[in-house]
């Protein structure tokens, strides 16, 4: 069932959040980190990769509202979970906050996680309203944590 951007102002304002949010972090956040920094990051970007080649890029979108001929993805990282790209820029900040903590990268960082959870659930609602067999595929995956959350 083809699908046409419902609200482009949220869609595009999330967006544009999300973006902003993690160019403020790796503005604030020294390069220089830890070998354990560096392996979750990369695990990170691993994910973030698997995600992509999963998804196909003609099929990636970064505004929340589903494509118009979108199919459902349930194999790669996404038999597990349903965001796994959004899961990969969060693992991705997580150490360089712990290792570099002070109150503004913490409250940053948590308005990245709340924009990406809006943002998730924003787009689950759309996905729901357009893929028949998407609740299905909910209650048997998680959001961002396999078996978590």
């Amino acid at each position: 069932m083809p699908t046409k951007i419902r609200h482009p102002f949220i869609s595009f304002s999330l967006v544009f959040l999300q973006f902003a949010l993690i160019a403020v972090l790796l503005l604030l956040l020294p390069l220089k980190n830890s070998n354990p920094t560096y392996l979750v990051q990369l695990l990170s970007i691993l994910l973030g990769l698997w995600a992509v080649k999963t998804m196909h890029l003609g099929h990636f979108n970064i505004i929340p509202d589903p494509m118009p001929d979108i199919e459902l993805v349930t194999t790669g990282p996404y038999q597990w979970i349903r965001h796994p790209m959004y899961a990969s820029i969060l693992l991705f900040f997580l150490p360089m906050i712990i290792e570099h903590f002070s109150a503004i990268n913490g409250a940053i960082y948590l308005l990245l996680g709340a924009t990406l959870l809006i943002k998730l659930s924003y787009e689950e609602r759309l996905l729901t309203e357009t893929l028949n067999d998407y609740a299905i595929y909910q209650s048997r995956t998680s959001r961002l944590l396999p078996k978590i959350y």
